[in-house]
């Protein structure tokens, strides 16, 4: 059933709109309730919405994988924030070693994904070789 739907929205580059909507719950964290920050939101999603979506990544990973450099950990397969913790550990305990001045910078890009322009990830796709097919699909999804 799902391959038959699957097939349908690949020739016509067309998601169902049930699958574009989702519901959010709001999750209570520590503190007070009646604060906005003391929540946190997910997003209920459409299962068979998401079955495409990861067919979808599937298809276009290597391509999306391309180019990030080794060092790049985040949102990466296999690889998490502990493998920059380790390297960070391992340079600090040279520099100490060596004698050596050392200077650190961490940046926290609260909300990152919520500030990038549409259109910049449509040209990107395209730039990295993610078939246009494919990204039709992501944009009307």
């Amino acid at each position: 059933m799902l391959h038959l739907l699957f097939k349908k929205i690949w020739e016509e580059e067309q998601v169902p709109m049930d699958w574009k909507k989702g519901h959010l719950v709001k999750i209570p964290k520590k503190g007070d309730l009646s604060k906005c920050e003391n929540y946190r939101v997910i997003t209920l999603l459409s299962i068979p919405g998401k079955v495409l979506n990861r067919v979808l990544l599937n298809r276009m990973k290597d391509a999306a994988d391309a180019p990030f450099r080794d060092e790049q950990a985040g949102f990466r397969k296999d690889r998490s924030c502990t493998d920059h913790i380790v390297t960070l550990r391992i340079i600090v305990e040279q520099s100490l070693e060596w004698n050596l001045s050392l200077y650190i910078s961490f940046i926290y890009y609260e909300k990152a994904f919520d500030s990038v322009d549409g259109r910049t990830i449509w040209k990107l796709l395209r730039h990295y070789g993610v078939p246009e097919k494919n990204v039709n699909i992501i944009r009307n999804s």
